[in-house]
């Protein structure tokens, strides 16, 4: 067996890379293994998506030295039109409530990917496998014991960090149960060009078949999250383009103006799923891991990288103190702080996509109401935007654009 380290993440995409990348300055041994190379077409973390981050993420990237290498490659959404297809009521929140430069940005997966792999790249006490698949795990007094495919020798570490996604095979080996269920909707997801600038405005447009995500991506082009059934979404993507853009312009309306284009179409299946707690002796779980939400609201990564964010300011509070960063009292504390939030946005997300998929008679007219009482009292719409932007509740000092220094607070 190797030399113990004192942080091992399997799974080194956007969420794992991240965590490593934070926790790189408090000078631990952390190994990170992933089974995808980098330069692999196949890298989820690397591939033709966008991703919304929230104001609060934004000042995450900002904390870990990642920002100035991914904001030329940001799109600000300053403005969210928020409208129900067929009834008349709706929401328009802009940035300037809530005191901030943009509610989020808009940024291509790739982007990310390429500038976390190059951050780690910089530090001599991380050690990035790849490819790397951990198949077993063995948990004892002192350390947590991962046996991998493509390593000779089984890897150890005070504390284990399950960052690989949805279909983690060592959450369950770890005894973790997870409550899942999968929506009978796929995700449609491509970069559509109007007639029109968007000047920042993203779009979310409720309709009978699923909400329409548009995200400002260039002046006037969007990144579109077209939630549809399945099997209308699987053929949606195989329409011809002039099809496709009259099918997307009938549903969607003109409120974006016209479509004029379509690059590539790609679908994702969409699921539900939560762990709790999200650890188990001297094992935490961080991302997808631990919760997939429908992509409504544009919460799912950020979820992750606040999990990462309130994960690191554990650690460097107990590792400061010389203490096990494995210690049950650093894992259950995690569980707790994370457990509130991850529920809320779970069930805000889960309850968005019943209500306005709903088609009981009389409910179109409740929910173009209650849009119309959010847009007409700003104290609800800020209270709103501050969660939307990431900005409610208790903020890690990552989530506050602070650097994970050590500190005394008591874990």
């Amino acid at each position: 067996m190797t030399d113990r380290d004192d942080v091992l993440i399997v799974g080194g995409g956007l969420v794992g890379a991240s965590l490593a990348c934070a926790l790189a300055p408090l000078g631990l041994r952390i190994t990170v293994v992933e089974s995808i190379p980098f330069d692999d077409d196949t890298q989820p973390s690397f591939d033709e998506r966008t991703i919304a981050i929230t104001w609060s993420s934004r000042r995450v990237f900002e904390a870990i030295g990642l920002w100035e290498e991914i904001a030329c490659d940001a799109h600000s959404i300053r403005s969210i039109h928020v409208s129900d297809r067929g009834h008349a009521g709706i929401v328009r929140l802009h940035c300037s409530l809530i005191n901030t430069e943009a509610l989020g940005y808009v940024i291509p997966t790739r982007s990310i990917g390429q500038a976390l792999v190059k951050r780690l790249q910089k530090f001599s006490s991380i050690r990035y496998l790849t490819p790397v698949n951990a198949i077993n795990l063995e948990i004892t007094d002192d350390a947590a014991v991962v046996d991998c495919e493509g390593v000779s020798s089984p890897l150890s570490a005070s504390l284990l960090v399950i960052a690989d996604g949805g279909r983690s095979p060592l959450g369950p080996k770890a005894g973790i149960a997870k409550t899942e269920k999968r929506y009978p909707q796929s995700a449609l997801v491509a970069i559509v060009d109007t007639d029109r600038k968007h000047s920042g405005m993203a779009f979310e447009r409720f309709t009978r078949h699923g909400p329409i995500a548009l995200l400002p991506f260039g002046k006037s082009r969007f990144a579109l999250a077209w939630t549809l059934p399945t099997r209308q979404a699987q053929l949606h993507a195989q329409l011809p383009i002039s099809e496709f853009l009259a099918r997307l312009q009938r549903d969607f309306g003109e409120r974006a103006g016209f479509f004029e284009q379509v690059g590539k179409r790609s679908v994702y299946p969409l699921r539900w799923a939560s762990v709790m707690p999200p650890s188990a002796r001297r094992t935490v779980l961080v991302g997808n891991a631990a919760h997939e939400v429908h992509p409504v609201a544009g919460q799912g990564f950020n979820l992750g990288l606040r999990d990462a964010a309130e994960l690191a300011e554990s650690i460097a509070c107990t590792a400061e103190k010389g203490q096990d960063i494995g210690h049950s009292a650093v894992v259950d504390h995690y569980a707790r702080s994370r457990q509130q939030q991850t529920q809320r946005v779970l069930a805000f997300t889960d309850g968005l996509v019943r209500l306005f998929s709903a088609a009981t008679p009389g409910v179109g007219l409740l929910r173009s109401a209650g849009l119309n009482a959010v847009e007409l009292f700003p104290p609800v719409k800020r209270l709103l935007l501050r969660r939307t932007a990431g900005l409610s509740g208790r903020q890690p000092r990552l989530a506050r654009g602070l650097p994970l220094v050590t500190h005394r607070d008591s874990v």
